[in-house]
């Protein structure tokens, strides 16, 4: 059989790309039966509303609010956003990607070019099609098989779950000791959540973040690696959806929303009778390419800050009474603060 379309991947990105087409024949192959491990700690902004009806049970709370913590300093930051159970979340959308795709859960092991399309050869056979879409995250075999281009950085995550009461605000500590990024306590359901991202040195980090901050009934730990910094997203017989092009946020490493509306665009074009995808990636990067690049310059400045600094930034952050675009935080505050964030970091 020749399909229109493989899709190689089935996070959030795959799974909803796949639910947008119509009247394709497509393959979605997905190498973890029960989806992918718990690499996300599924913190988006309601922002996912625009997307998807979510059901009661994918969604634990709401976060209205942010304490931004340095030593003994701390700011309240407003947000809006979404707990949600990224399990219950990618089985959502594995039963709607069912009614429109053929799904297999093998192991890709090689991906070439014949003279219609695309051969994927996986553990248990080999799959044709016209186009490839790769949406397999940070080692993706699809961006390695057709591009020579990575993200920019790659990022590490270390995360548990402990049973306590939660509260009803998220805290997000930039103290030195605890990540060169940020690390966090945040509430879930019915438990709470201790993590942090790095770029570097991520078990010494999270050894001192958990003997600090002493969580109790610890149990579960979950570790991911995440890609940022957009890098070329299109090829000649398909495209990159999701982390695997870097589609996250270089100073949180989150990339739900990311994805979602990158394949959103992607559907559009593919859709269509023939798919542009130098069009598809034109528009992914009207839209994040300017935001990701103010991150990854924000990230390169306080790489280099003090804790002293970093204090600094929480009482302006204090001082202005914040409120942020969860998505989109470096455009919004840089429009609303921009000599007063531009003071704070080099004055």
């Amino acid at each position: 059989m020749m399909y229109d379309i493989i899709i190689v991947g089935g996070g959030v990105a795959g799974l909803y790309f796949a639910t947008l087409l119509n009247s394709k024949k497509v393959l979605l192959i997905e190498e973890h039966r029960k989806l992918g491990p718990l690499r996300c700690s599924g913190i988006v902004s309601k922002r996912v509303n625009n997307f998807l009806l979510l059901p009661k049970n994918v969604i634990e709370r709401e976060i209205n609010e942010s304490i931004i913590v340095c030593g003994k300093l701390g700011a309240r930051l407003g947000m809006d956003s979404l707990v949600i159970n990224k399990e219950k979340f990618e089985n959502f959308l594995l039963k709607k990607a069912e009614k429109k795709v053929e799904i297999k859960f093998e192991i890709v092991g090689k991906i070439s070019e014949s003279y219609d399309g695309v051969v994927v050869s996986t553990s248990k056979g080999e799959y044709r099609a016209k186009y490839i879409v790769g949406c397999d995250g940070p080692n993706s075999i699809v961006r390695k098989t057709f591009l020579k281009e990575e993200p920019k950085k790659f990022y590490f995550g270390k995360f548990c779950h402990s049973f306590e009461r939660p509260a009803n605000y998220c805290s997000i500590f930039l103290d030195s000791k605890y990540s060169d990024l940020f690390s966090w306590i945040a509430p879930r359901k019915n438990k709470v959540e201790y993590g942090l991202i790095c770029e570097r040195n991520l078990n010494k980090y999270y050894s001192n973040f958990l003997s600090s901050k002493k969580p109790k009934n610890k149990e579960d730990e979950f570790f991911g690696v995440i890609p940022t910094g957009l890098c070329k997203c299109s090829f000649p017989r398909g495209i990159l959806i999701g982390n695997c092009a870097g589609m996250t946020k270089p100073l949180t490493g989150g990339g739900i929303i990311y994805s979602l509306t990158a394949a959103k665009i992607a559907a559009k074009e593919f859709n269509k009778d023939k798919p542009d995808f130098q069009n598809y990636e034109k528009e992914v990067k009207g839209i994040f390419r300017k935001e990701i690049k103010y991150q990854l310059w924000f990230r390169k400045i306080y790489s280099k800050l003090s804790d002293k600094r970093k204090q600094k930034l929480v009482k302006l952050i204090a001082k202005s009474k914040l409120k942020i675009d969860m998505d989109f935080p470096i455009t919004d505050i840089l429009r609303k603060h921009k000599i007063r964030v531009l003071r704070s970091l080099f004055g």
